[in-house]
């Protein structure tokens, strides 16, 4: 029944979701009324500053928080009407949830593949332990693993059921870059093999530009934005210009004060300056240096990232 309703539906979909919560006699709303849906197969990224609303928000996905309202589906299923499929469908790996400590690697993988009523368990565990690079250590217990370590585990109880829906929260924290690489493409690998819908959250949005389909901004509990990486950068419409002259750096200081343009830095013979892209603003200003002769050493011209628009969100811009 999953595969024909699955034809015509989101593997996520949150309708007006709120959760509060009681601080020192005051209500605290920390998901206010957000809506959104995730297509199959599609990773879905959630973003935004710290107590933006993100993590409340996959715990009340995830079933850890019970919502105040709203619905939530998951596979076309309501979790709280239909929790034995939709946990047997779905699974969540976070840097915030930490496994038994006194249980090794293989004995927590053990209980959650019996959890999930996974067949041939030991076979899966040996797959995951090999494909995050944890065979070696597979009978070590939690407590004496390193953050990455640990990580890498909560990784592989994520997948241990194969899911259909994978919830990751922040799940490159504590990872060296190269093993953090190899984990964004495990993840994706995954994803593409399985036709698996993934919501993602994390702070590096290098990470969030190479893994997300579409991304939905978040601040202050609510929504700000969904859309996908290239059109939320042109929401900014300012480029960054780095300019280094051989001479006359206070004349072209001079020069660019009198267009208007906001100098961020300078230092010795090099300026660096933001300036609008509308109505072709840059590309005027940039002809204009050159045809008044000013001799250039360098010429760098960069474009807004996922970083300008998170901290013009975190700052409420």
């Amino acid at each position: 029944m999953y595969f024909w309703l699955n034809r015509f539906m989101h593997d996520i979909e949150v309708q007006n979701l709120v959760k509060t919560f009681r601080e020192k006699g005051k209500v605290i709303t920390a998901v206010d009324g957000i809506s959104f849906s995730v297509r199959k197969g599609e990773i879905f990224g959630l973003l935004g500053p710290n107590g933006a609303g993100k993590s409340t928000t996959i715990n009340m996905l995830t079933g850890l928080l019970e919502k105040d309202s709203g619905t939530v589906k998951i596979l076309g299923f309501e979790p709280e009407k239909n929790w034995e499929f939709v946990k047997n469908s779905s699974n969540v790996a976070t840097a915030y949830s930490w496994l038994s400590d006194v249980l090794s690697i293989r004995q927590n993988l053990r209980v959650y593949a019996r959890l999930y009523g996974v067949k041939n368990h030991e076979q899966k565990i040996n797959e995951l332990l090999e494909l995050f690079e944890l065979k070696d250590i597979g009978d070590r217990k939690i407590i004496r693993l390193s953050s990455g370590e640990n990580t890498r585990a909560v990784l592989c109880k994520g997948l241990i059921n194969s899911p259909k829906v994978l919830f990751l929260d922040e799940c490159t924290v504590g990872l060296d870059p190269d093993i953090a690489d190899k984990t964004r493409s495990i993840i994706k690998g995954y994803q593409q093999k399985n036709d698996c819908t993934i919501l993602f959250t994390s702070h590096y949005m290098y990470e969030v530009e190479e893994l997300c389909d579409r991304i939905a901004f978040m601040s202050d509990g609510k929504i700000i934005s969904i859309d996908t990486s290239s059109n939320l950068k042109k929401l900014i419409k300012k480029h960054t210009v780095e300019i280094a002259v051989k001479k006359d750096v206070k004349l072209l200081k001079e020069f660019l004060k009198t267009e208007g343009v906001d100098i961020i830095f300078e230092k010795d013979n090099g300026i660096v300056f933001e300036v609008t892209t509308e109505k072709d603003k840059m590309y005027k200003i940039i002809s204009k240096i050159f045809h008044k002769g000013f001799m250039l050493s360098n010429l760098h011209v960069k474009g807004p990232t996922l970083d300008d628009i998170f901290i013009k969100i975190a700052r409420r811009k």
